[in-house]
């Protein structure tokens, strides 16, 4: 059995999806599902059994009812880069995270878990997924923190599972995010704007070295994030432990996506309004993020390309987005 835990949620609801794909049901979801849509995520996958995220761990460590756990994809976290209790994200990204490891090691079973480069702050240290950088780098808001200090904790661990392996996520966008409200990707959020006004609002540049619309983060579309987890599924004796940046490789700026999502809609000519900032995220924002891939290819023996930013847009909108179902 495989457990995926935030498997209702975007990154996981997608990998279940893949794992459909490649003809695994024997999957184990734990997630909050809570009132809202998000059970809707996992309403056309394949799988034996959705648990609390509360239940997994004694679920776990009181035997898991005798079934033979294969790997623990832990994608289920606290994701909310402005949530401001960092005693919560500390217990829930944090301390969550070291029991499952645990229980990986004791029982020699390969852990994916989700980072994050939120962990590399404003990029002062770049975007190198080595060991020896964790220490140095200072994540600027809460989040970042919670995952930093994860990976700080278990590169220092001597009891570890057979393969372990931290992903820091980029920019990740594409189907199955729409319950996450504010912290979804700006394709999400500006579709509807262009729908209703014919244009798209984005933030102005504070930086005198960045133009309104030229901050440059890397996107990547969740279908090469799910893609590299299930190659480190299928290959984890040959895949070397420790951090993997899954990004693009290629940073873009918030105007060329805004071009992208007007070229999907089929409208020329773009129309891009430019607003203020809000003062909460000014001292945290992120200027330039780009996932350096050297490790990814050379220690995780991922080869295939990743999608360009046009592609992934025009299947995020035309094949879901703006279709009748827009569910994997």
């Amino acid at each position: 059995m495989i457990v995926v835990t935030g498997g209702a949620g975007f990154i996981g609801s997608a990998l279940v999806w893949r794992l459909n794909q490649h003809g695994i049901d024997d999957i184990l979801i734990a997630d909050r599902l809570g009132h809202g849509g998000k059970w809707l995520n996992i309403n056309k996958r394949t799988f034996r059994r959705v648990l609390h995220k509360d239940a997994l761990l004694p679920w776990l460590e009181g035997g898991a009812d005798g079934e033979c756990i294969e790997a623990v994809f832990h994608l289920g976290a606290s994701s909310s880069t402005t949530e401001t209790d960092v005693d919560y994200l500390v217990d829930n990204n944090l301390n969550y995270s070291v029991r499952l490891w645990r229980y990986c090691a004791e029982h020699q079973v390969p852990f994916i878990y989700a980072s994050s480069a939120a962990t590399y702050g404003a990029g002062e240290q770049g975007f190198h997924d080595i060991l020896t950088a964790v220490p140095k780098l200072r994540p600027l808001n809460p989040y970042g923190f919670s995952k930093q200090k994860f990976d700080h904790w278990a590169m220092h661990q001597h009891e570890a599972p057979p393969l372990w392996a931290g992903l820091k996520f980029f920019n990740v966008y594409g189907p199955q995010e729409y319950h996450k409200g504010g912290q979804s990707s700006v394709i999400f959020q500006v579709l509807p704007q262009v729908q209703q006004s014919g244009a798209i609002k984005l933030f102005k540049s504070y930086r005198p070295d960045y133009a309104d619309g030229g901050q440059l983060r890397d996107f990547v579309y969740v279908k090469d994030c799910v893609n590299v987890m299930l190659h480190f599924y299928m290959q984890a004796k040959h895949v070397q432990s420790g951090l993997y940046n899954i990004g693009s490789g290629q940073a873009r700026s918030f105007a060329d996506v805004a071009r992208g999502v007007f070229a999907a809609m089929e409208i020329d000519p773009p129309v891009i309004e430019y607003i203020a900032m809000p003062e909460t995220i000014r001292g945290q924002y992120q200027y330039f993020t780009e996932a350096n891939l050297h490790r990814l290819r050379e220690k995780g023996g991922y080869q295939a390309p990743m999608t360009a930013l046009e592609a992934g847009i025009h299947d995020y909108v035309r094949g879901y987005l703006l279709a009748e179902d827009r569910y994997l």
